[in-house]
């Protein structure tokens, strides 16, 4: 991603330079001071611009019209937020910011670290106007979000049922069927912390707005609001939507190797278990993994188990699911899979371990389809693998 700066303080530009590029990852800054220089620049190769509004050379923001010519990715710092607001420029660029201290610098990075996510999000607008979902739609586009659209409550859960949705705008009146009705079907599906429900409405029907939010909507958002205020909200429900997501993943992984936990197997995996007619359970076991860790300490230990986990997760499928099951324990669940096809898979496993610096390893491995629950199945995994310990260990037992 290149940002083009367009400042005349030179200290500032340097120190908002170097906020974005310590802050940011794959970023490059470069910074220009006024709108003579600006002219020399190719401006096809940004992805964004952060312009001050004024310039030496440029005393009503009019080099922002030349950038606007090119892109509309662009972000205005200012002092002079009643001049800017009579600009004609307002409406046709991402975002303004108060050019006040240390904290614009801290806002902008966050801003502009949004909009890279953004990119990844796909956001659901329902609204029966047509002109209003344009509205919408335009804003979001602005902010970098993919969106998806739809006239009233009914086709927009087929949208969902179709795609990985990951917030819904909705107005709350509709033909077919509302936004309180859709707000009800989408909660039977998605908890509060799945799918972020964001519900717009006029001032005057408060009532429906509390229903709403006791249905389990995010937040509501009345009609008329500011471009920035949609914005905002938007942006901060996303932000607060992806701490809960990577707390979640925190909780639910293990932090050495990234496998999934215990814990995700006793939340999640359990209730998967019943959806799928076919399935198998794989136990693998690192071979003598004392031993390594007591000839070659812990920390090669840890190597080794980072890099089985890997082999692992580059040998499976998509579907299928490995977690730590305790020390150097793996599990792996394989959806519509017998147990023969299990042992195919993990035979692959096998074959793609390498030596990590040198030091060989190998694993035991059992496996079952056989079972009415998955601790059942697990436990005739789990007597398998000990079978193959005990016949000499690196070997795949399925009977």
């Amino acid at each position: 991603m290149k940002i083009l700066i367009i400042e005349d303080s030179e200290i500032y530009s340097k120190l908002l330079k170097r906020y974005l590029e310590k802050n940011l990852l794959s970023l490059e800054c470069d910074c220009v001071k006024s709108f003579k220089d600006l002219k020399k620049i190719d401006l096809k190769k940004y992805d964004l611009f952060l312009c001050d509004y004024i310039l030496p050379d440029s005393t009503n923001g009019e080099y922002i019209e030349y950038i606007l010519k090119i892109s509309s990715d662009v972000i205005v710092i200012t002092n002079f937020e009643k001049e800017f607001l009579k600009s004609p420029y307002k409406d046709k660029i991402i975002d303004y910011v108060i050019k006040d201290d240390y904290f614009t610098i801290e806002y902008i990075v966050k801003f502009v670290k949004r909009l890279f996510k953004n990119k990844h999000i796909n956001v659901l607008v329902v609204d029966d106007s047509a002109a209003m979902l344009k509205y919408y739609k335009s804003l979001l586009e602005k902010i970098k979000f993919n969106v998806f659209t739809a006239k009233n409550g009914l086709e927009a859960l087929n949208i969902i049922n179709e795609n990985n949705i990951d917030l819904v705008v909705s107005d709350l009146n509709m033909p077919i069927m509302d936004g309180e009705k859709l707000l009800i079907n989408i909660r039977e599906k998605f908890k509060v912390n799945e799918l972020p429900v964001v519900i717009i409405s006029s001032d005057g029907e408060k009532e429906k707005f509390i229903k709403t939010l006791k249905l389990g909507a995010t937040d509501f958002l009345k009609k008329p609001f500011l471009r920035e205020e949609f914005i905002i909200r938007i942006n901060n429900i996303m932000e607060i939507y992806d701490n809960m997501k990577t707390i979640k993943k925190q909780t639910l992984t293990d932090p050495l190797t990234e496998a999934y936990n215990r814990l995700f197997l006793e939340e999640k995996l359990e209730s998967m278990f019943g959806v799928y007619e076919n399935k198998s359970v794989a136990m693998l076991d690192i071979d003598h993994f004392k031993k390594i860790n007591d000839t070659y300490g812990h920390q090669m230990g840890d190597l080794i188990l980072k890099d089985f986990v890997k082999t692992i997760k580059n040998s499976i499928r998509k579907t299928d699911i490995t977690v730590r099951y305790g020390g150097e324990e793996f599990l792996i669940f394989m959806p519509n899979t017998s147990k023969e096809e299990a042992k195919i898979v993990t035979y692959k496993i096998k074959k793609n371990i390498s030596p990590v610096e040198n030091i060989s390893y190998t694993f035991s491995a059992g496996i079952a389809d056989e079972g009415e629950t998955l601790a059942e199945m697990i436990q005739i995994a789990d007597e398998r693998l000990y079978k193959a310990k005990k016949e000499g260990r690196n070997r795949i037992i399925i009977n």
